[in-house]
């Protein structure tokens, strides 16, 4: 490689890295560098003041500011605010800090009915502090916080907005509705009275007891739900899900990592190489996915399964509408006694029907063997092919009538009318009838 070429790489190289942190607003965790010890050891000094603002304040507290940790506690007993401000300098001696920590200060405004509190950070050039706010109000006083690169914890608050793009974010016991808008951190709430939007890429969410909906933007992390009382609404990418006490409506989505769903209403998947989990679902489960397993336990409504590449493993189905689509992988449905279809290619379906069907039951595959227990005592019309197999009837009723030329047709129970017919169609491979429980 010629020089000119290495120094144009490198020129590259560099303006990749400006565009990244211009674009995530770390420029400022440069002054760490610029004070540590490639340029001279540095300590940091701290400094702290404490300010009452005088009752009633206003319903609503606004808090800008950049490096530092706010908290924020809403308490009963008292309509004023407290506030305690601390400036934390990185500074070569304490004569310097001193400097700094004079002309650094909390600015506290009241603008249209809103006490605004910040910093003059801006007129520094030089940023090598961070500020804190420890704050006292009133209990139900509505908070917008925006904040970076550093911890914001808010308790007791009413309806509560957070920006904070790399800190933590704890939420407890808010009145809501709540707005958080964080990533590369965690992102902790625990009780909110309305409901709840969150937007967290990079970042693990751990949301739990919210009386609303959940909205919930994500990628890159874990997310965990646990009662929540109303809709849920998840859009995941790489995000590995575990969602347990649903009280609504949910719709996840995501890709690429483990989702489990435990107690819960009516749930819709949309996934893309996922593994599913899902079970004590009271109501219907709707799944599109593609290159993972489904693993179901105990669903009272609906089931639909719809993909490519999907093990399948659902038992005690109840009686829902059962609609299966999938390829290359197995299928095993068992305990249902609703309406089942099913249309697969490539694999092997397992059918354990309840003792008396409701619905008919109707597949459609190539290559793919079928194996059906037939319930004891159960009588309905039976009609089974097969095109380069075999039909394999070890029941101890013999059936009505079989050919087989080249494809192979067995017909059963034609007298029982009325009842649902069970139908089995499909192309090199067998079908096996065997008594429920062998």
């Amino acid at each position: 490689m010629r020089a000119r070429d290495f120094f144009l790489a490198l020129l590259i190289i560099a303006a990749g890295l400006f565009l990244t942190y211009a674009k995530s607003g770390r420029f400022d965790d440069w002054t760490v560098v610029w004070n540590g010890p490639w340029f001279g050891s540095t300590d940091e000094f701290a400094y702290e003041e404490t300010r009452e603002i005088a009752g009633p304040v206003p319903a609503e507290l606004r808090v800008q500011n950049a490096h530092g940790i706010i908290e924020i506690a809403a308490t009963g007993g008292t309509d004023k605010a407290v506030v305690t401000f601390k400036k934390r300098i990185r500074s070569r001696n304490r004569t310097e800090a001193d400097k700094v920590a004079a002309d650094l200060r909390m600015t506290v405004a009241a603008v249209e009915g809103r006490l605004v509190l910040g910093t003059n950070r801006e007129e520094f050039k030089r940023r090598n502090f961070s500020t804190d706010f420890k704050i006292v109000i009133p209990p139900a006083t509505s908070v917008v916080v925006k904040n970076s690169y550093g911890l914001v914890r808010i308790e007791g608050a009413g309806k509560s907005e957070i920006e904070n793009p790399h800190g933590d974010v704890t939420v407890l016991g808010s009145a809501g509705p709540l707005t958080v808008v964080s990533s590369y951190s965690r992102v902790e709430v625990d009780g909110v009275r309305g409901e709840a939007r969150i937007s967290a890429p990079h970042a693990d969410v751990d949301v739990r007891n919210v009386d609303g909906a959940v909205d919930l933007d994500h990628s890159y992390g874990s997310i965990g739900l646990d009662r929540i009382g109303r809709r849920t609404v998840v859009k995941g990418n790489h995000s590995e899900i575990t969602a347990q006490n649903l009280a609504g409506e949910a719709e996840i989505a995501s890709s690429y990592e483990r989702i489990t769903v435990a107690a819960a209403k009516s749930v819709k998947v949309r996934a893309h190489h996922c593994d599913i989990e899902a079970r004590d679902i009271d109501g219907a489960f709707d799944l599109e996915n593609s290159y993972g397993q489904a693993r179901l336990n105990r669903l009272t409504g609906d089931l639909r399964i719809d993909g490519q590449n999907i093990a399948v493993s659902a038992l005690d189905l109840g009686s829902g509408k059962i609609f299966v689509r999938t390829s290359n992988e197995n299928v095993t449905l068992s305990g249902f006694s609703g309406p089942a279809e099913a249309v697969l290619t490539h694999s092997v379906l397992t059918l354990e029907p309840a003792a008396a069907l409701s619905g008919p039951v109707d597949v459609q595959g190539e290559y793919v063997d079928v194996l059906l227990s037939w319930p004891a005592g159960f009588r309905a019309p039976f009609e089974g092919r097969t095109r380069n197999g075999r039909i394999l009837w070890n029941l101890a009723d013999k059936p009505d009538s079989e050919t087989s030329n080249g494809t192979t047709e067995l017909f059963a129970y034609s007298s029982a009318t009325g009842k649902p017919k069970v139908k089995i169609a499909t192309a090199h491979a067998d079908i096996r009838v065997e008594p429920a429980g062998r």
